[in-house]
């Protein structure tokens, strides 16, 4: 659990260097082909549910979001290089990126996710009929589902989130969210 708290806290962290320009540029992180298909809109009547983050995530979900040049990374660009793990996919395109990432919920219900209160009324995301709230300045989602959270995030590579991202967020997280179980 421990693992994966720091994993999604340096994805974060990460996508603050690039903003900021602090981070050196490092090789591509390494490709790989996904051979599931799955559909593109939100989970149709009889859709198999799943807790594999790249069953979630597809190659043409990911497609949708990142871009048609998206690929698959096994590491998050940060610097040194962070395994996404098991329980996350990753992709990017040439200017977005997109992913998907499942971690135990803390026992304290109190208790921060990745360093911070995420899990308040006030970071409640309005519009979608699971439970879900916005990750920092809403820059990704957290949803809450069988006793697991959910992090989805649609985002630029370089520059500010923007209406878009956020919204890309509540799509991205309505195709996900019922799927998962």
């Amino acid at each position: 659990m421990f693992t994966r708290i720091l994993l999604a806290t340096f994805m974060s962290a990460a996508a603050v260097t690039a903003l900021t320009g602090c981070q050196r540029p490092s090789s591509p992180p390494p490709v790989i082909t996904a051979t599931s298909e799955a559909p593109v809109s939100a989970a149709p009547t009889g859709a198999a549910l799943t807790r594999q983050a790249c069953e979630l995530l597809t190659p043409e979900v990911a497609k949708k979001y990142a871009g048609a040049d998206a690929q698959r990374q096994l590491f998050f660009d940060a610097t040194p290089p962070l395994p996404v793990g098991d329980d996350g996919c990753y992709y990017t395109g040439s200017t977005r990126e997109v992913s998907v990432l499942i971690y135990p919920m803390p026992t304290d219900p109190t208790a921060p996710v990745n360093h911070f209160h995420v899990i308040r009324a006030d970071n409640r995301v309005e519009g979608v009929e699971f439970e879900a709230y916005w990750f920092g300045p809403a820059e990704s989602i957290v949803a809450v589902k069988d006793g697991l959270l959910i992090g989805i995030k649609v985002a630029q590579i370089i520059g500010a989130w923007t209406d878009q991202d956020r919204a890309d967020d509540i799509e991205l997280a309505n195709e996900v969210v019922p799927r998962f179980g």
